[in-house]
């Protein structure tokens, strides 16, 4: 939008039809709407309609004379628009002119064309009219006092139609807005299929006409029409689409690429294309729009309908030779799909065996291992009826990033195996389960389907809602970032392979994570009594320097190499306000950790089994309820440390394990509030209260069905609760240790000694 003509004329850095408005030149005539013509930087502005104002409101000051009419407008006028104002003292003579914003008097003239009489414009008039030619013709009547009346009221509601259209003028920029902002959405693609060259099956692709957003954090639209791209020929020279240096067999990665205002077709063995030595200089936004494989020379034909990419033959893997599968897992690099990233592969797969009820699973190496049969993960590739005979399946699986798959039978069988095609979606989900227009605005919501990973989506996310979209995930490592909600649309699992924590809040404030989460670390699982495991320092969930959060859901924690929940602060920097709420924990060396100087947190309604130390407290302050801890090591670990436990026990199970509590050094106590400490059933471990050194330890009320040991200078009080006499011998109490029981009560026989 331009104030003048001039102005307009003087900016010619617009790309050919783009659209602008002049609106306040001094020239009526020059006041429009214009559309460039010629390329950007040079051509010209042709006006091609007027102003879209229906209702333009002028204003009578009465600063010129009963007979020249001076008034003014906010907006320019012309011919296209009706004018309204009010006039400001009656006329005494005949003709009678009017000009608006200085400019040239237009004669005023009645409905029928003819010249205002004397007295004709009364003081407070209402006059409606337009501009025609050099004259400005009156819709009102200045004879009949019925029109006069009807345009009073044409003048009232012209001036609430203008006032309406300035607000859809306004609502429809931001409908315009939020549209602009949707399409340049990260992910966008419509178009740019790929399909094999009929000239030249072994180089040549053909790219289709497409528009797609760059794959970065503030993408800008490309849009090319259709192209063929040798890939033995350098980009540069005629059709050449190779950005790499040199012809290979392999996957290759389609690109659109772009310097801002050029778009580039080509072709990388990289997934970034700008690393590669002929990608051209300056085309630093880019898009993968596809992938294809190149074997023996040519590219395998692919068929390809939106995310479905479909090999013209069916490729047999091994060289359709038989694949050998056993009782134990193996991986299986598949060839005729691309690498470097995960897609969902058709194939089509059979198995003989000379077992009769073999059956044989194929899954993703991106999850868990699993034993096939009925009673364990099932099979998907049948069960032998008769024996040396065959079962077959036709299976989607999604890969790892290096094409693999994994297979795995009940017995000795070999499996054949066609790969048939396999789904890629090129990044562009967003647009098929992402939000709604607007909801990825500044305090909105965000999708993880949005970014290529889910860091990406995190880092978006600060200060906004985050939903992780319903699926699995792997990941060397994800931190957060203050000030964000992050939840989920169902299941979710997130797996590493590395000791990173899989989730790292440290020095994050105001956050908090709910909804359905899995994260699998990469531990074997824990096996008997004490357990297998080890801590490499790995963690699940990492809380470090955090200030007012909240875990709310169904939180697991599997196979974690180290700690679970781990919850540490520098001294002086302790936890405030955390609640933490639904944590369930599995094989992992610790459950839940608390250490140095965290505290101040709840930890409730949580599970925890299998695990060696199911809690483990070197922090003070911290109160546990509602938990249920089974089948670890030790249930609750309690250990000296800066400020060490005066915490709670509220509620607790402590059941079939080795030490139900298990406190070393302890200085300033540890309180247990209606928790139950059983052992010795099912074979499980003894369930052992030990004490070492630890003093102002206080069980009250619940249930003991576990020996008790006090060592060293421990001191513990055991008061108001029911014991399980058949599973408790009597305390044992050495050293300086002292053991008080006040008012418990035993189920069969007599009570220790202690008991006063």
């Amino acid at each position: 939008m331009k104030l003048t003509r001039a102005l307009l004329n003087a900016d010619l850095a617009h790309p050919a039809d783009t659209m602008a408005w002049v609106v306040q030149d001094t020239t009526i005539a020059n006041n429009g709407i214009y559309q460039k013509v010629g390329a950007s930087g040079t051509g010209s502005w042709l006006r091609v309609a007027d102003l879209p104002f229906s209702f333009i409101d002028a204003l009578d000051e009465g600063a010129g004379t009963p007979n020249a009419i001076v008034a003014t407008t906010e907006m320019p006028v012309s011919e296209s628009a009706l004018i309204v104002f009010t006039v400001f003292e009656e006329n005494t003579g005949s003709p009678v002119t009017i000009s608006f914003n200085g400019s040239a008097p237009l004669t005023m003239e009645t409905n029928s064309g003819n010249d205002i009489a004397a007295a004709g414009l009364p003081a407070g008039m209402q006059a409606f009219g337009r501009i025609i030619g050099t004259t400005f013709r009156l819709i009102t009547d200045q004879a009949n006092a019925a029109i006069v009346a009807a345009a009073e009221a044409a003048a009232a509601a012209a001036s609430d139609f203008r006032d309406e259209a300035e607000g859809y003028r306004d609502q429809a920029q931001t409908f315009a807005e939020a549209a602009l902002e949707a399409t340049l959405a990260r992910g966008y693609l419509f178009g740019g299929e790929i399909s094999n060259n009929v000239s030249d099956l072994t180089n040549d692709l053909d790219i289709a006409a497409g528009v797609a957003a760059t794959d970065d954090a503030a993408p800008g639209m490309m849009v090319w029409s259709a192209v063929t791209r040798q890939l033995d020929v350098a980009y540069g020279t005629g059709n050449g689409g190779r950005f790499d240096s040199a012809v290979a067999d392999g996957t290759w990665h389609i690109f659109a690429c772009t310097n801002g205002t050029l778009v580039a077709i080509g072709m990388s063995q990289s997934l970034n294309p700008t690393g590669a030595p002929n990608y051209p200089a300056g085309y630093a936004k880019y898009r993968r729009l596809g992938s294809r494989v190149r074997i023996s020379g040519a590219w395998r034909r692919v068929v390809q309908r939106g995310d479905r990419h479909m090999l013209l033959d069916a490729l047999p893997q091994n060289g359709g030779a038989a694949i050998a599968t056993t009782a134990s897992a193996a991986l299986l690099a598949l060839s005729g799909i691309p690498t470097g990233f995960e897609v969902d592969v058709l194939l089509e797969a059979s198995l003989t065996s000379a077992t009769v009820s073999n059956g044989a699973l194929l899954s993703s190496p991106i999850v868990n291992d699993a034993v096939p049969g009925a009673s364990n993960a099932g099979s998907n590739v049948g069960h032998i009826q008769v024996a040396s005979q065959y079962a077959a399946a036709s299976l989607r699986i999604r890969t790892n990033t290096s094409g693999q798959i994994r297979h795995r039978a009940n017995a000795a069988g070999n499996l054949y195996i066609a790969v048939h095609g396999w789904f890629d979606d090129r990044g562009s989900n967003v647009f098929k389960s992402g939000p709604s227009i607007g909801s990825s605005v500044a305090g909105g919501e965000v999708r993880s389907s949005q970014y290529n990973t889910l860091q990406d989506a995190i880092t978006a996310a600060a200060g906004k809602k985050l939903v992780i979209e319903a699926g699995s995930y792997v990941t060397t490592g994800l931190t957060g970032v203050s000030n964000i909600e992050i939840t989920t649309s169902g299941p979710v699992t997130i797996s590493t392979t590395t000791n990173a924590p899989i989730l790292d809040m440290t020095n994050c404030v105001n956050w908090s994570i709910r909804g359905h989460l899995r994260l699998v670390g990469n531990a074997t699982p824990y096996t008997s009594y004490p357990g297998s495991l080890s801590d490499a320092g790995q963690k699940g969930i990492k809380i470090s320097n955090c200030d007012r959060y909240l875990i709310d859901g169904k939180i697991e924690l599997v196979n974690i190499n180290g700690s679970g929940l781990f919850v540490d602060a520098s001294a002086g920097g302790w936890q405030h306000e955390g609640l933490i709420k639904g944590i369930r924990a599995q094989s992992c060396y610790h459950g839940i950790r608390y250490t140095n100087v965290a505290e101040y947190d709840h930890v409730s309604d949580f599970s925890i089994s299998n695990c060696a130390f199911a809690v483990r407290v070197e922090s003070g302050n911290i109160m546990f309820s509602n938990g249920k801890m089974t089948f670890n090591s030790v249930c609750v670990s309690i250990a000296a440390g800066s400020n060490d436990a005066h915490g709670e026990f509220i509620n607790c199970q402590m059941n079939h394990s080795n030490y139900a509590v298990d406190a070393a050094g302890i200085t300033f106590g540890e309180v247990f509030t209606g928790c139950i400490a059983l052992g010795d059933q099912a074979g499980a471990g003894h369930g052992k209260i030990r004490l070492t050194d630890s003093v102002g330890i206080q069980w009250n009320g619940g249930q003991v069905g576990g020996d008790i040991e006090l060592a060293g200078t421990s001191r513990m009080a055991l008061m108001n609760a029911y014991i399980r006499s058949g599973l408790v011998s009597a305390p044992s109490v050495s050293g300086g240790s002292t053991f008080t029981a006040k008012n418990n009560v035993v189920d069969t026989g007599g009570l220790w000694a202690y008991n006063n």
